[in-house]
């Protein structure tokens, strides 16, 4: 559900805040080069203040010598405890109640920033730039760092939305809510919020405006790494052998040994717009596959009957699967999975988004459990579905292109199925062109094959999301 369905708000597309959904986290972050863009009145001091936090620690970590016993070293570690600001509900997590931090995650921050002054960088001049130097600190660290940080400012903002469209608020206990300059600490502190239903014990929800959002940072490895590429006097700068393959901790190396490079490239940024995520367009469909959900589920209702055994049960969930599959195939649901240019089919995780949100109208609707991403101890499975322990069925989305394709028919999925005690599992396949309709010519012989071997019960269903359709005239 949309905070402004669950609150009532007309015409949020006419908003700046960005409306989130309240039920599972979309994949976007605030990215903090947006807020170094903004003039926004209520925004425009948080990049300062950020920096002075940020080189506030650096000083710290440098006055301890590294010393992870000494005081300064751990007030550093104190400060760098942040929490995953689940009001916010951005993040990869897909469940209701974000995946959050780990305990150690202040330390690992601090041994970052201590390596960084190993290398005699003593400050930074964008708080983002410790993701370049830094190995583990993607754009979850540095966006949970980001609204840590404002998160005073965005308690303001999202009061100020509420008062002006008359949205009830109850008193929450908010986590590093502010923090004291003085004594160097995050401080606990209830505030007045809008209470997120979908959440565990009540959390509020937090509004950020949707200018401050992307996919990534702006200033992040894989950018740096192009910039170093373009610039031929760069690449000969460096005694280190160049290409778009090098991985993570060799593009650390390099930022960390040639600080300098480092500043030329955030300067080259600092010229340019700041490009927020285009949410109307959605090319990765991290958001709109609610709306889109919701309007083909009330414009597709399908009659369900309780089922009573696990057979009536796979068929149930088989037939909830094969909604999405004429969606696409007859309705032009096919072009939401391409790009604006039919060039390239969306990844699976497009596939997986778009697919939740219609099977997740019908299973709310009756009374049927579905999760996505269960860990089965061997790496998630997409999703399972449950009506008590009795009727369960584990349904796996593979695009026909994957080149585990095969493993995941054959392998993965009865693995799956074997450490949760089932032989009912569904395989659902997405094709985008003529390569992928010869790769799977063969599926059914192999799946029953993987049926009669491991005594399973699993069926596939063939989802064809090529983009040339004949139209109903010529059929």
């Amino acid at each position: 559900m949309l905070f402004s369905e669950l609150y009532s708000v007309d015409n949020p597309e006419s908003e700046e805040w960005f409306d989130p959904i309240l039920h599972q986290d979309t994949k976007l972050f605030i990215d903090p080069f947006l807020i170094f863009k903004t003039n926004h009145p209520l925004f425009s001091d948080v990049y300062d203040e950020m920096m002075e936090f940020i080189n506030d620690v650096f000083n710290l970590i440098a006055k301890s010598g590294g010393n992870k016993r000494d005081i300064n070293y751990k007030k550093a570690v104190s400060m760098l405890r942040f929490h995953e600001v689940n009001e916010l509900c951005l993040g990869y997590s897909t469940n209701r109640n974000g995946a959050g931090p780990g305990p150690k995650w202040s330390e690992t921050i601090a041994s970052n920033i201590s390596r960084c002054i190993d290398y005699s960088i003593f400050e930074l001049d964008h708080m983002e730039e410790i993701g370049l130097f830094s190995i583990g600190i993607g754009p979850d660290s540095i966006s949970d760092i980001t609204a840590n940080i404002m998160k005073d400012k965005l308690v303001v903002y999202t009061q100020k939305i509420c008062k002006t469209h008359d949205i009830p608020m109850k008193e929450t206990i908010l986590k590093n809510a502010s923090f004291n300059k003085k004594f160097r600490q995050w401080e606990t502190e209830k505030v007045l919020l809008p209470v997120n239903p979908y959440k565990d014990r009540s959390t509020g929800i937090l509004l950020v405006p949707e200018i401050f959002l992307r996919e990534l940072p702006t200033i992040n490895k894989d950018d740096f790494l192009s910039s170093i590429m373009e610039n031929s006097i760069l690449r000969s700068d460096l005694n280190f052998e160049i290409d778009q393959n090098l991985k993570k901790e060799d593009i650390a190396k390099i930022a960390l040994e040639n600080y300098k490079i480092v500043k030329e490239y955030t300067r080259k940024v600092e010229s340019r717009n700041g490009t927020p995520y285009d949410l109307i367009k959605d090319p990765k469909m991290l958001y709109k596959w609610y709306i889109i959900a919701q309007s083909i589920t009330n414009s597709n209702p399908i009659s369900i009957k309780d089922p009573t055994s696990k057979e009536e049960f796979l068929e149930l969930v088989f037939k909830m699967a094969e909604t999405f599959k004429n969606y696409v195939e007859n309705k032009s649901g096919y072009k939401l999975l391409w790009d604006e240019k039919f060039t390239k089919g969306k990844s699976e995780e497009s596939v997986q988004l778009l697919f939740n949100g219609i099977v997740e109208q019908y299973c709310v609707a009756n009374g049927i459990d579905l999760t996505r991403e269960v860990n089965q101890g061997r790496g998630p499975v997409d999703f399972r579905f449950s009506s008590g322990y009795q009727n369960r069925v584990l349904l796996e989305i593979k695009l026909a292109r994957n080149s585990k394709f095969w493993h995941g028919l054959e392998a993965q999925l009865p693995k799956y199925l074997e450490i949760d005690k089932l032989k009912e599992g569904i395989f659902l396949v997405v094709i985008y062109n003529e390569n992928d309709q010869k790769r799977v010519k063969d599926i059914n012989s192999r799946v029953s094959r993987v049926n009669r071997e491991q005594n399973l019960k699993i069926k596939t269903i063939i989802v064809d999301a090529t983009p040339q359709k004949p139209s109903a005239s010529n059929l």
